[in-house]
């Protein structure tokens, strides 16, 4: 067994600590070894005296901490304080400082004995989270958290404000059950509705109810949030009021409708998302369909791909978001420099995509999508100079003569997604034609 001594020096350098005591009645002060290393010194290299303590201070904490420990040096309190120190370097570190009078068998007081511990990283990180939980709660944006049914835990005031209701009226329920209403489209709550069931990140723009009956566009951007296990934590999601932008974008589309160029321009804002500059979901669903029976027609084959981009969550809370939007550009290059001209390729979520290769078999496809695989993964893209690797899942699959519509080819193909996914991701995978 250890001695008392040795655990306790071996207790003071995991935690970072040591102890220290003030003969009151001699005025010596006694720095146990871990207090010297705090300090950035050997144990023994400095002549230790009160005054010389205060000193290690920074400027702008000393006199706060000789005032602490004088009061207590007169009234007998316990000291319990948080400031910087200087080490002998020069650098700069934070202490936490507790200590008590120790009293003699005659009553008298003796000692004032404490510990002090190095809590530097400590600090950094609660001023990080008391400025992170300022923003959260003062922006301008609604921010939503939700346990992994979609119960809210948490909203900041910005969703009280732009909803109507209180928090007392909010927490533990679901959003949609008291925001969405008749008017709300409803192939975007499916759509939302979906993309939370297969736990994806998703940004989205619907019509809300506030509380006093009148509706609101809102731009809803929704990720799920897992722990070091991969478990799923719940659902956080940011929504701005964008009934503005909404009602400014409708003036807008009436004005431009008197002229061909404009009109042919609201065509393509309609049919193409905005950052990529590729079609969007409902122009790929349109023309899908159309190509579909063209290939019945014709007897021709018809192959597609579900490429998404992984870790993409990783990016933007890493790189920030227009690191994650640089991304999504780039993918969307490399498909123009990769696809024929024939061959249609669409944003259809937030960093998902929809390739149709009409006259391509399966063989035909996998090796296209092996060819975009590859050439993602070694091409890096660029952020703020710093080359940023990323790769892609990608299901493939074929038309069949029974498939309803384009959404049994998507159904397979996301099949065939997820198991790429839930496999390792980066790779490709095929889902034959039952």
């Amino acid at each position: 067994m250890l001695p008392i001594e040795d655990v306790l020096k071996l207790s003071h350098k995991v935690m970072q600590s040591g102890h220290w005591y003030l003969n009151l009645n001699k005025n010596r002060l006694f720095w146990s070894d871990e207090v010297f290393r705090i300090h950035g010194y050997e144990p023994g290299d400095i002549q230790l005296d009160l005054t010389t303590a205060i000193n290690f201070y920074h400027p702008e904490d000393r006199e706060r901490v000789s005032n602490i420990i004088n009061k207590t040096l007169k009234t007998y309190q316990p000291l319990n304080f948080v400031a910087h120190i200087l080490r002998k370097d020069g650098t700069s570190r934070v202490v936490h400082s507790q200590g008590e009078i120790k009293y003699g068998e005659e009553g008298h007081p003796t000692h004032l004995f404490g510990v002090i511990r190095d809590i530097t990283e400590e600090w950094a990180q609660q001023q990080h989270h008391r400025r992170l939980a300022s923003s959260l709660e003062n922006t301008d944006e609604a921010i939503v958290m939700t346990n992994p049914s979609g119960f809210i835990t948490w909203a900041n005031s910005a969703f009280t404000r732009i909803t109507g209701f209180p928090e007392a009226d909010f927490l533990g329920r679901k959003p949609g059950d008291f925001l969405q209403g008749p008017e709300t489209d409803p192939a975007t709550i499916a759509y939302m509705r979906s993309m939370l069931s297969r736990r994806e990140s998703f940004t989205t723009e619907v019509l809300n109810h506030h509380r006093d009956g009148h509706t609101y566009w809102v731009r809803i951007s929704c990720q799920p949030d897992f722990d070091e296990n991969d478990q799923l934590l719940g659902f956080s999601t940011i929504q701005s009021d964008i009934t503005n932008e909404k009602e400014l974008r409708l003036n807008l589309q009436e004005k431009i409708n008197s002229g061909k160029i404009l009109q042919e321009r609201l065509r393509y804002i309609a049919s193409h998302d905005e950052l990529s500059e590729m079609p969007n979901r409902r122009y790929f669903m349109t023309q899908a369909e159309i190509e579909i029976g063209r290939c019945r027609r014709h007897d021709h084959d018809l192959c597609l791909l579900l490429a998404d981009l992984d870790h993409f969550k990783t990016i933007n809370d890493t790189h920030g978001h227009a690191a994650g939007d640089s991304v999504i550009k780039a993918f969307a290059t490399l498909c123009e420099n990769t696809l024929r001209h024939h061959d249609l390729a669409a944003r259809i979520g937030g960093e998902e995509f929809a390739i149709l290769l009409p006259e391509t078999d399966l063989e035909g496809g996998q090796v296209l999508a092996e060819r975009l695989r590859q050439a993602l993964a070694n091409t890096p893209a660029m952020i703020n100079g710093e080359p940023i690797f990323v790769t892609a899942s990608i299901g493939v699959t074929m038309a069949a003569h029974n498939d309803a519509d384009v959404g049994t080819m998507l159904a397979r193909a996301d099949k065939a997604l997820y198991q790429a996914k839930t496999g390792g991701r980066n790779q490709v995978i095929s889902w034959m034609v039952e």
